[in-house]
């Protein structure tokens, strides 16, 4: 699963600019990500992004329940 999971987050690393998410762990469903957002550089807020992220995790791999950034 965790190879499901960064390949979508690496097909979605141009929709996010230069807000940078790094995938740390997956369990029971539950992705815990570290998201580096630089401000107001062009990219989406970190809430954004993690909202975008968690829909398009659950879209493609039924079994995730929630997005966490830690």
């Amino acid at each position: 699963m965790r190879e499901r999971v960064q390949q979508v987050i690496d097909r979605l690393k141009p929709a996010f600019g230069p807000t940078e998410v790094t995938l740390l762990s997956i369990k029971d469903g539950i992705v815990r990500v570290q998201v580096f957002a630089p401000g107001c550089h062009g990219g989406p807020p970190k809430e954004a992004t993690l909202a975008i992220l968690e829909e398009e995790l659950q879209d493609e791999i039924p079994e995730i329940k929630e997005v966490v950034a830690d």
